[in-house]
């Protein structure tokens, strides 16, 4: 479950900055009044560390568990 959560969050953050409908640019694009092509050209480095971020997480899942197994252990 600690694994599907920590997954279902990168995810969704990917589908909030990706455009046409990344409701993340449209608030970028309100705060700061630049075009929503600068606004996506700048984000695509984020997006582009969640698809890395992403990868980590399918291949090796122990990643997403290691610090919650860690602090329940010491417990």
């Amino acid at each position: 479950m600690i694994w599907f959560g920590t997954f279902a969050v990168v995810v969704v953050e990917m589908a909030q900055i990706t455009p046409p409908v990344g409701f993340d640019l449209f608030v970028l694009q309100g705060m700061t009044s630049h075009e929503m092509g600068y606004i996506s050209r700048t984000a695509l480095p984020m997006f582009l560390i969640m698809v890395l971020m992403v990868g980590v997480l399918v291949l090796v899942p122990e990643r997403a568990t290691w610090l919650p197994e860690t602090l329940r252990a010491r417990s």
